[in-house]
């Protein structure tokens, strides 16, 4: 739900929207063994509160993505049945490691394919240094309720809180109006300009930062 406010704002301007699910909880111990089948579910639900419908799960493992000619072949494949215009995708500065293999992975295949589709990448755990706001304060009580239908993971980890709070620190960017500010944040990957360069320069952040943090 990383950009789910944004995805809720297409929806609502009659945007065709297809979301993709890479893993599926089978590496996830503490979540059981049902947990693939109830992941599927409440990824349903919540898409249904931001008026999507159209989704698809590549079945890999959660907790230990590795890229593969398999699943380049896959999303491959997506972008061009597909054809989007844009692509949002996790960052690679994110706190999960999954989250930086796919966002890598997928970046990858963005630059080789023939598509025209711009590439947005936005935060789920950690803050970017964004070059993109959108105000998503018309939409808020959206993407709550669809952080809402992740019961499996929140009674684990509050994300909903922290999801919201990262939203209205996100706000700060935006205009004081009379009601609270809420923001999604991204940066744009410019195929033939500058994607590389961002990408090595936000890996070396990200090294840098768990370096710092293992002390």
């Amino acid at each position: 739900m990383g950009c789910g406010g944004t995805l809720a704002l297409l929806r609502q301007n009659k945007c065709a929207i297809k979301v993709v699910y890479v893993t599926n909880s089978t590496g996830t111990d503490n979540l059981g063994a049902d947990a693939p089948a109830v992941r599927r579910l409440e990824a349903k639900a919540a898409l249904s509160v931001l008026g999507i419908d159209d989704l698809e799960f590549l079945d890999e493992p959660d907790g230990n993505f590795r890229n593969s000619t398999h699943f380049e072949k896959k999303i491959h494949s997506l972008l061009r049945q597909f054809d989007p215009d844009w692509l949002f995708l996790p960052s690679v500065l994110d706190y999960h490691r999954d989250h930086v293999s796919i966002g890598q992975a997928i970046l990858s295949c963005w630059q080789r394919w023939g598509g025209a589709a711009r590439a947005f990448i936005y935060e789920i755990w950690s803050p970017l240094p964004a070059t993109l706001v959108v105000d998503i304060g018309s939409v808020i009580h959206l993407k709550k309720q669809a952080i809402s239908k992740y019961a499996l993971r929140l009674a684990h980890c509050d994300y909903l809180s922290a999801s919201i709070g990262l939203a209205s620190y996100r706000g700060l960017y935006l205009p004081k109006k009379e009601r609270p500010n809420y923001a999604e944040a991204f940066v744009e990957a410019e195929k033939r300009v500058m994607w590389k360069g961002l990408l090595q320069a936000m890996l070396s952040l990200r090294f840098y930062l768990e370096g710092f943090l293992r002390g």
